[in-house]
């Protein structure tokens, strides 16, 4: 696992403990299936029940900033209604305002996540093209033109088989070599005879 996904990982089951805990110790309000709108003193009742239980204030608080904001919950707000004490009873109504800020909220947060999954799946997508590459081998020159042999554009018929290197000729006796010259030279300094 790649350390991205450790964290992910790591902050997923964090979630879980923070939702079970919360579901645990209120049922009412904090459940899954259900998602609903929090009292606005929900907070102050949270901290004295805390107290009261022996529960850590700081993890239930990070239990529900956790939960507030979920794509679910803030959809809950938006779509207004009732607000709910920690018991499960009806504890208020939605303002007009709460409900667009919620909207507006879901909306950030949808955009967020959908974001998060688009630059995954661009990265997933690049992991998957460097594998292909590696896999594949490289094509190898046709031989004789030393550009890469290309397969056959046309479907349904095979590629053509590279065409063999034509054999070097040897240049006529009244062509000179570019290095002839060079060689002679040569051969005489050395006192031998050229050909």
């Amino acid at each position: 696992m790649t350390e991205s996904s450790n964290r992910k990982q790591k902050m997923a089951e964090e979630r879980q403990a923070a939702f079970a805990l919360l579901a645990e110790h209120w049922p009412a309000v904090f459940d899954l299936k259900q998602t609903k709108p929090l009292a606005l003193d929900t907070r102050e009742r949270l901290k004295a029940e805390c107290e009261t239980k022996g529960l850590d204030v700081d993890k239930i608080a990070r239990a529900v900033f956790l939960w507030v904001r979920r794509p679910a919950y803030q959809a809950a707000m938006a779509a207004g209604g009732q607000r709910y004490a920690l018991d499960g009873t009806p504890s208020g109504e939605m303002t007009a305002e709460q409900q667009s800020h919620a909207a507006a909220v879901s909306t950030a947060i949808k955009a967020r996540i959908k974001a998060a999954e688009d630059a995954r799946r661009a990265e997933r997508a690049k992991e998957y093209a460097a594998r292909q590459a590696e896999a594949r081998p490289a094509r190898k020159p046709a031989e004789g033109n030393g550009k890469p042999a290309q397969p056959n554009a046309k479907r349904g018929k095979p590629a053509s088989k590279p065409r063999p290197a034509k054999p070097a000729s040897a240049p006529k006796a009244s062509q000179a070599l570019p290095d002839t010259a060079m060689a002679n030279a040569l051969a005489a300094v050395l006192g031998r005879k050229s050909s």
